[in-house]
């Protein structure tokens, strides 16, 4: 992905069997704001810039992969909840939680709408 210069819009070159050679991509919503990121993205981001400052100088491939991809790989602990975030079950019921608020909201909407019509 190349940045634009467009805000969070980042070119990207698609599949050599598209149509289209290259096109447009929304960035994360942390693009060029690292504050939004939360404590367990910002640990996990020092981790692998820890491990990759340590990796420096490293040549080589080994198996076909750059050495210091896999001693970078060795060295980042990988995994759901391994920098304290939410693990994938908890995140599913936080979600569903939400979407039934979301549901009751478009509901009391309705009423308000039918209610405005009505009168």
């Amino acid at each position: 992905m190349a940045r634009t210069g467009i805000g969070r819009v980042h070119l990207v070159w698609f599949p050599p069997w598209s149509k289209r050679p290259m096109g447009f991509k929304r960035g994360a919503p942390w693009t060029d704001n690292v504050k939004a990121l939360s404590a367990p993205q910002l640990k996990a981001c020092v981790a692998l810039a820890e491990a990759a400052y340590a990796a420096y100088g490293t040549r080589g491939k080994i198996n076909g992969i750059p050495a210091v991809a896999i001693k970078v790989q060795a060295a980042v602990p990988a995994g759901p909840g391994v920098h304290g975030g939410v693990s994938p079950a908890e995140r599913a019921r936080i979600s569903h939680d939400a979407t039934a608020k979301r549901i009751s909201a478009l509901r009391a909407l309705i009423a308000m709408k039918e209610r405005v019509v009505a009168r």
